[in-house]
Protein backbone atom coordinates (compact mmCIF):
# COMPACT_ATOMS: atom_id res chain seq x y z
CA UNK A 1 0.00 0.00 0.00
CA UNK A 2 1.23 3.50 -0.86
CA UNK A 3 1.05 6.28 1.73
CA UNK A 4 1.60 9.13 -0.75
CA UNK A 5 0.18 9.05 -4.28
CA UNK A 6 0.42 11.63 -7.07
CA UNK A 7 -1.63 10.47 -10.02
CA UNK A 8 -1.38 12.36 -13.33
CA UNK A 9 -1.13 15.71 -11.56
CA UNK A 10 -1.06 18.93 -13.55
CA UNK A 11 -0.69 22.35 -11.93
CA UNK A 12 -0.17 25.55 -13.89
CA UNK A 13 -1.90 28.18 -11.77
CA UNK A 14 -1.57 30.11 -8.47
CA UNK A 15 1.86 31.52 -9.31
CA UNK A 16 3.67 28.24 -8.58
CA UNK A 17 6.20 26.46 -10.77
CA UNK A 18 4.12 24.26 -13.09
CA UNK A 19 3.80 20.48 -12.96
CA UNK A 20 3.10 18.37 -16.01
CA UNK A 21 1.48 14.93 -15.64
CA UNK A 22 3.33 14.03 -12.42
CA UNK A 23 2.79 10.47 -11.20
CA UNK A 24 4.67 8.75 -8.38
CA UNK A 25 3.90 6.87 -5.19
CA UNK A 26 5.67 6.33 -1.88
CA UNK A 27 5.03 3.02 -0.15
CA UNK A 28 4.63 2.64 3.58
CA UNK A 29 8.07 2.55 5.25
CA UNK A 30 9.86 3.77 2.12
CA UNK A 31 12.21 6.74 1.73
CA UNK A 32 11.49 8.43 -1.59
CA UNK A 33 13.78 11.29 -2.60
CA UNK A 34 13.07 13.98 -5.16
CA UNK A 35 16.26 15.59 -6.46
CA UNK A 36 15.35 18.90 -7.97
CA UNK A 37 16.78 22.24 -8.97
CA UNK A 38 15.22 25.67 -8.59
CA UNK A 39 11.88 26.18 -10.34
CA UNK A 40 11.54 22.44 -10.96
CA UNK A 41 8.18 22.16 -9.19
CA UNK A 42 9.19 20.66 -5.85
CA UNK A 43 7.67 23.58 -3.90
CA UNK A 44 4.45 23.00 -5.86
CA UNK A 45 4.52 19.35 -4.79
CA UNK A 46 4.86 20.42 -1.16
CA UNK A 47 2.00 22.92 -1.49
CA UNK A 48 -0.23 20.22 -2.97
CA UNK A 49 0.62 17.78 -0.19
CA UNK A 50 -0.12 20.35 2.51
CA UNK A 51 -3.46 21.14 0.90
CA UNK A 52 -2.58 24.78 0.27
CA UNK A 53 -3.63 24.44 -3.37
CA UNK A 54 -5.47 21.83 -5.39
CA UNK A 55 -4.32 20.27 -8.65
CA UNK A 56 -5.76 21.53 -11.91
CA UNK A 57 -6.21 17.86 -12.81
CA UNK A 58 -5.24 14.52 -11.31
CA UNK A 59 -5.21 13.61 -7.63
CA UNK A 60 -2.93 13.93 -4.59
CA UNK A 61 -3.62 11.67 -1.63
CA UNK A 62 -1.95 10.84 1.67
CA UNK A 63 -3.06 7.55 3.24
CA UNK A 64 -6.06 7.68 0.96
CA UNK A 65 -7.10 11.18 2.08
CA UNK A 66 -7.50 13.94 -0.49
CA UNK A 67 -4.79 16.43 0.47
CA UNK A 68 -6.89 19.48 -0.41
CA UNK A 69 -10.37 18.43 0.72
CA UNK A 70 -9.17 16.63 3.86
CA UNK A 71 -6.10 18.70 4.71
CA UNK A 72 -6.80 18.86 8.44
CA UNK A 73 -6.59 15.06 8.65
CA UNK A 74 -3.53 15.09 6.42
CA UNK A 75 -1.75 17.56 8.72
CA UNK A 76 -2.43 15.26 11.67
CA UNK A 77 -0.77 12.32 9.90
CA UNK A 78 2.28 14.05 8.45
CA UNK A 79 5.18 16.03 9.83
CA UNK A 80 6.25 18.76 7.42
CA UNK A 81 9.74 20.29 7.42
CA UNK A 82 9.59 23.56 5.51
CA UNK A 83 12.65 25.11 3.89
CA UNK A 84 11.72 28.45 5.42
CA UNK A 85 9.36 27.97 8.35
CA UNK A 86 7.43 31.22 9.01
CA UNK A 87 8.50 31.71 12.61
CA UNK A 88 7.18 34.89 14.26
CA UNK A 89 10.10 37.30 14.40
CA UNK A 90 9.54 38.39 17.99
CA UNK A 91 8.32 35.06 19.42
CA UNK A 92 10.31 33.08 21.98
CA UNK A 93 11.68 29.92 20.34
CA UNK A 94 10.97 27.47 23.15
CA UNK A 95 7.46 28.81 23.80
CA UNK A 96 6.59 28.77 20.11
CA UNK A 97 7.74 25.18 19.67
CA UNK A 98 5.59 24.18 22.65
CA UNK A 99 2.67 26.07 21.12
CA UNK A 100 3.08 24.12 17.87
CA UNK A 101 3.26 20.87 19.81
CA UNK A 102 0.01 21.64 21.67
CA UNK A 103 -1.78 22.83 18.52
CA UNK A 104 -0.75 19.88 16.38
CA UNK A 105 -0.89 17.21 19.07
CA UNK A 106 0.94 13.91 18.92
CA UNK A 107 4.26 15.57 19.83
CA UNK A 108 7.00 13.63 21.60
CA UNK A 109 8.95 15.76 24.05
CA UNK A 110 11.50 12.96 24.42
CA UNK A 111 12.01 13.08 20.65
CA UNK A 112 12.25 16.88 20.72
CA UNK A 113 15.06 16.67 23.28
CA UNK A 114 16.87 14.03 21.24
CA UNK A 115 16.74 16.09 18.04
CA UNK A 116 17.93 19.22 19.85
CA UNK A 117 20.91 17.32 21.26
CA UNK A 118 21.80 15.64 17.94
CA UNK A 119 21.65 18.88 15.95
CA UNK A 120 22.88 21.17 18.73
CA UNK A 121 19.74 23.33 18.64
CA UNK A 122 19.29 26.19 21.08
CA UNK A 123 15.55 27.06 21.32
CA UNK A 124 16.01 29.79 23.95
CA UNK A 125 15.36 33.44 23.18
CA UNK A 126 13.43 35.14 20.40
CA UNK A 127 13.82 34.20 16.76
CA UNK A 128 15.09 37.68 15.94
CA UNK A 129 18.19 36.99 18.04
CA UNK A 130 18.89 33.54 16.54
CA UNK A 131 21.46 33.07 13.81
CA UNK A 132 20.38 31.61 10.45
CA UNK A 133 21.94 28.22 11.23
CA UNK A 134 19.90 27.78 14.41
CA UNK A 135 16.67 28.94 12.74
CA UNK A 136 17.17 26.36 9.96
CA UNK A 137 17.58 23.65 12.59
CA UNK A 138 14.50 24.91 14.42
CA UNK A 139 12.58 24.37 11.16
CA UNK A 140 13.76 20.75 11.15
CA UNK A 141 12.73 20.35 14.79
CA UNK A 142 9.28 21.79 14.09
CA UNK A 143 8.64 19.13 11.45
CA UNK A 144 10.18 16.09 13.12
CA UNK A 145 9.05 16.48 16.74
CA UNK A 146 5.75 14.68 16.18
CA UNK A 147 5.27 10.93 16.18
CA UNK A 148 3.86 11.16 12.67
CA UNK A 149 3.71 8.07 10.44
CA UNK A 150 4.68 10.19 7.41
CA UNK A 151 7.44 12.78 7.12
CA UNK A 152 7.71 15.32 4.31
CA UNK A 153 10.95 17.33 4.21
CA UNK A 154 11.74 20.24 1.90
CA UNK A 155 15.49 20.94 1.68
CA UNK A 156 16.21 19.95 5.30
CA UNK A 157 19.99 19.93 4.68
CA UNK A 158 20.13 23.48 3.33
CA UNK A 159 22.36 25.68 5.46
CA UNK A 160 23.59 22.85 7.68
CA UNK A 161 27.28 22.11 8.14
CA UNK A 162 28.61 18.63 7.21
CA UNK A 163 28.45 17.34 10.81
CA UNK A 164 24.81 18.41 11.23
CA UNK A 165 23.94 16.96 7.83
CA UNK A 166 25.28 13.57 8.90
CA UNK A 167 23.42 13.83 12.21
CA UNK A 168 20.16 14.61 10.40
CA UNK A 169 20.66 11.66 8.07
CA UNK A 170 21.14 9.45 11.12
CA UNK A 171 17.89 10.77 12.61
CA UNK A 172 16.03 10.04 9.36
CA UNK A 173 17.57 6.56 9.16
CA UNK A 174 16.25 5.87 12.67
CA UNK A 175 12.80 7.11 11.63
CA UNK A 176 12.95 4.74 8.65
CA UNK A 177 13.83 1.84 10.95
CA UNK A 178 10.66 2.60 12.90
CA UNK A 179 8.61 2.16 9.73
CA UNK A 180 8.06 5.83 8.93
CA UNK A 181 7.30 6.85 5.36
CA UNK A 182 9.58 9.67 4.22
CA UNK A 183 9.36 11.99 1.23
CA UNK A 184 12.62 13.92 0.99
CA UNK A 185 13.09 16.85 -1.38
CA UNK A 186 16.71 17.93 -1.62
CA UNK A 187 19.65 18.92 -3.81
CA UNK A 188 22.16 17.08 -1.58
CA UNK A 189 22.62 13.78 -3.42
CA UNK A 190 25.34 12.50 -1.07
CA UNK A 191 22.98 12.41 1.93
CA UNK A 192 20.00 11.15 -0.06
CA UNK A 193 21.95 8.14 -1.31
CA UNK A 194 22.56 6.98 2.26
CA UNK A 195 18.92 6.44 3.20
CA UNK A 196 16.77 6.43 0.05
CA UNK A 197 14.95 3.46 -1.42
CA UNK A 198 13.95 5.32 -4.57
CA UNK A 199 15.27 8.52 -6.13
CA UNK A 200 13.63 10.59 -8.82
CA UNK A 201 15.02 13.58 -10.67
CA UNK A 202 12.69 16.42 -11.60
CA UNK A 203 13.36 19.05 -14.19
CA UNK A 204 11.08 21.88 -15.28
CA UNK A 205 7.94 20.35 -13.83
CA UNK A 206 8.50 16.82 -15.08
CA UNK A 207 9.97 13.63 -13.69
CA UNK A 208 12.81 12.70 -16.01
CA UNK A 209 14.39 9.83 -14.06
CA UNK A 210 12.99 7.50 -11.41
CA UNK A 211 15.22 4.68 -10.12
CA UNK A 212 15.95 2.53 -7.13
CA UNK A 213 18.73 4.18 -5.16
CA UNK A 214 21.10 1.29 -5.83
CA UNK A 215 20.81 1.88 -9.57
CA UNK A 216 21.61 5.58 -9.24
CA UNK A 217 24.49 4.80 -6.89
CA UNK A 218 25.95 2.57 -9.59
CA UNK A 219 26.15 5.43 -12.10
CA UNK A 220 29.80 6.21 -12.65
CA UNK A 221 31.03 7.93 -15.77
CA UNK A 222 34.44 9.15 -16.77
CA UNK A 223 34.41 12.74 -17.90
CA UNK A 224 37.05 13.96 -20.33
CA UNK A 225 37.96 17.57 -21.09
CA UNK A 226 39.32 17.80 -24.64
CA UNK A 227 40.85 20.95 -26.11
CA UNK A 228 41.00 21.23 -29.90
CA UNK A 229 43.10 23.54 -32.06
CA UNK A 230 40.03 25.36 -33.42
CA UNK A 231 36.32 25.72 -32.70
CA UNK A 232 35.60 24.07 -36.04
CA UNK A 233 37.52 20.97 -34.94
CA UNK A 234 35.59 20.89 -31.66
CA UNK A 235 32.28 21.28 -33.51
CA UNK A 236 33.15 18.56 -36.01
CA UNK A 237 34.00 16.20 -33.17
CA UNK A 238 30.73 16.92 -31.32
CA UNK A 239 28.74 16.15 -34.47
CA UNK A 240 30.53 12.83 -34.92
CA UNK A 241 30.46 11.73 -31.27
CA UNK A 242 26.90 13.05 -30.68
CA UNK A 243 26.17 11.54 -27.25
CA UNK A 244 27.17 13.16 -23.96
CA UNK A 245 29.08 16.13 -25.42
CA UNK A 246 29.10 19.63 -23.96
CA UNK A 247 30.76 22.11 -26.29
CA UNK A 248 32.52 25.22 -24.92
CA UNK A 249 34.30 26.99 -27.77
CA UNK A 250 37.43 24.98 -28.59
CA UNK A 251 36.79 22.61 -25.68
CA UNK A 252 34.50 19.59 -25.48
CA UNK A 253 33.44 17.86 -22.27
CA UNK A 254 32.52 14.24 -22.85
CA UNK A 255 30.93 11.76 -20.42
CA UNK A 256 31.88 8.18 -21.26
CA UNK A 257 30.63 5.12 -19.39
CA UNK A 258 33.20 2.36 -19.32
CA UNK A 259 36.35 2.18 -21.43
CA UNK A 260 37.61 5.31 -23.30
CA UNK A 261 39.06 3.22 -26.13
CA UNK A 262 36.41 4.26 -28.65
CA UNK A 263 36.86 7.92 -27.71
CA UNK A 264 40.65 7.75 -28.10
CA UNK A 265 40.30 6.03 -31.47
CA UNK A 266 37.90 8.75 -32.67
CA UNK A 267 40.18 11.55 -31.48
CA UNK A 268 43.03 10.21 -33.63
CA UNK A 269 41.43 12.00 -36.59
CA UNK A 270 41.42 15.41 -34.85
CA UNK A 271 43.95 18.06 -33.91
CA UNK A 272 43.83 17.67 -30.10
CA UNK A 273 45.77 20.16 -27.99
CA UNK A 274 44.94 18.76 -24.54
CA UNK A 275 43.19 15.74 -23.08
CA UNK A 276 42.33 15.45 -19.38
CA UNK A 277 40.15 12.74 -17.85
CA UNK A 278 38.98 11.62 -14.45
CA UNK A 279 36.29 9.67 -12.68
CA UNK A 280 33.34 11.64 -11.38
CA UNK A 281 31.13 10.68 -8.44
CA UNK A 282 27.34 10.68 -8.21
CA UNK A 283 27.12 14.27 -6.96
CA UNK A 284 29.04 15.54 -9.98
CA UNK A 285 26.81 13.47 -12.25
CA UNK A 286 23.77 15.16 -10.75
CA UNK A 287 25.26 18.64 -11.09
CA UNK A 288 26.21 17.91 -14.70
CA UNK A 289 22.66 16.74 -15.40
CA UNK A 290 21.27 20.10 -14.27
CA UNK A 291 24.06 22.41 -15.40
CA UNK A 292 23.63 26.02 -14.28
CA UNK A 293 20.05 25.44 -13.11
CA UNK A 294 21.49 24.48 -9.73
CA UNK A 295 22.71 28.01 -9.09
Amino acid sequence: MSDIVFEHVNKQQDGLSPLYDISFSVKQGEVYTILASKNSGKHTILSLLMGLVKPDSGSVTLKGKDCFLQRRQVHKMAGFVSYRAPFPYSADGEKYIRFLADWHGNASFKKMQYIMEKLNINPLGSFKHMDDDNIRKMSVLAGLMYDSPILVLDEPYAGLNPVDRDSLTQILAEEKEQGKTILLMTRILQQAQKISDKICIMRKGRIVVEQHAEALNAIRQKVYHISFSTEDEASRFSQEWENGVELLGKRAIVAVPGSPKALIKTLADYDVMDFVGGKEDGEEFFLRFYGDEMQ
